[in-house]
């Protein structure tokens, strides 16, 4: 695995999906715009609610961005683990009813093993306990051994400020080691 800077991987996330069609947009400010159940924006899909909820229709079926967030929900986190952060970086792609499991998945894997050179066999993925679909992409599709694909019941962090949308952060990709703080997220 090649070693890369965070402007490296934000470069190499955001043209990956422009080039499967995606609107790369600005990160949003900080701030939230005519949203009073946010104080700061706190996770990449929050400058998207009214999109998710109908409120508005998207510039685009299909959008990444890398948005800036400040998490403030577990600060008394922040400074005790290693990834609890105040201020970082959400790299994310988002479907407005033009995709879902059976292309984001594969792609989520080439991006991973092919793109950061993340060695396939070093990873595992979790999926939620009744998501037989996810289970059969990662099986059938990407071809992920079946002991490898981990069932969780809570493996999403919803938030009360989040709008309940489908299958958000349907899957986790971890690096089997010692340091269970090596979790990426996609």
């Amino acid at each position: 695995m090649k070693y890369m800077t965070g402007n490296e991987i934000r470069e190499k996330f955001l043209k990956f999906f422009e080039d499967r069609g995606h609107l790369i947009l600005p990160s949003a400010s900080l701030i939230p715009q005519d949203d009073p159940t946010l104080l700061l924006i706190g996770a990449g899909m929050a400058p998207f609610k009214p999109f998710f909820t109908g409120k508005m229709k998207p510039p685009s079926p299909r959008i990444a961005t890398c948005q800036k967030c400040v998490r403030t929900g577990d600060i008394e986190n922040v400074g005790r683990t290693a990834r609890h952060h105040t201020y970082f970086e959400m790299l994310g792609n988002f479907s407005f009813g033009d995709y879902f499991k059976k292309e984001i998945i594969p792609w989520s894997w080439e991006f991973v093993t092919k793109e950061l050179g993340i060695p396939a066999d070093k990873l595992w993925i979790t999926i939620h306990t009744e998501d037989d679909e996810a289970f059969d992409i990662w099986h059938n599709v990407v071809g992920l051994p079946e002991e490898r694909i981990v069932r969780l019941e809570e493996i999403f962090g919803r938030s009360a400020a989040a709008p309940a949308v489908p299958a958000p952060r349907f899957m986790s990709i971890w690096v089997k080691n010692a340091a269970a703080a090596n979790r990426l997220v996609l």
